[in-house]
């Protein structure tokens, strides 16, 4: 299926539609989620990058853009890799400390325990932040 009838589902979050709009023909996208699968194959998770991803993709695809040409495919893939391998884990751990956070406010607001803040994020770990679609 084409990721732009895909995309529908996903009309809300700004930047997976940024991601794909400006990308999605390219093959650009496809080495960095080739680079990412690479790194860590549960990336697009919510335990990992999840919501996250399309931000730090964009990220990494407009910080080269300029070096594209000249880089050519492998090259490419080596610089992604190396930026993956710089900023992943800070970035991951912005994004779960973001969802623990957010968890724990919508938890106090509904007057949970504390213990449902981490069996509500818990349950969420499996779920696809930003879908895969190239």
């Amino acid at each position: 299926m084409n990721w732009k009838e895909q995309l529908a589902g996903y009309a809300e979050n700004e930047e997976i539609m940024q991601v794909y709009e400006e990308w999605g023909e390219t093959a650009y996208l496809k080495e960095v989620i080739g680079v990412l699968n690479r790194y860590n194959p549960d990336w697009n998770k919510e335990r990992e990058l999840g919501s996250w991803a399309a931000e730090f993709i964009l990220d990494l695809l407009e910080e080269t853009e300029e070096e594209f040409d000249e880089l050519g495919e492998e090259g490419r893939c080596a610089r992604f890799a190396e930026m993956v391998e710089e900023r992943y884990e800070d970035f991951r751990s912005g994004h779960q400390f973001a969802r623990i956070n957010n968890a724990a406010i919508q938890a106090e607001m509904a007057g949970e325990p504390e213990k449902d803040i981490r069996a509500s994020v818990d349950a969420r770990n499996e779920e696809i932040g930003f879908p895969v679609f190239v």
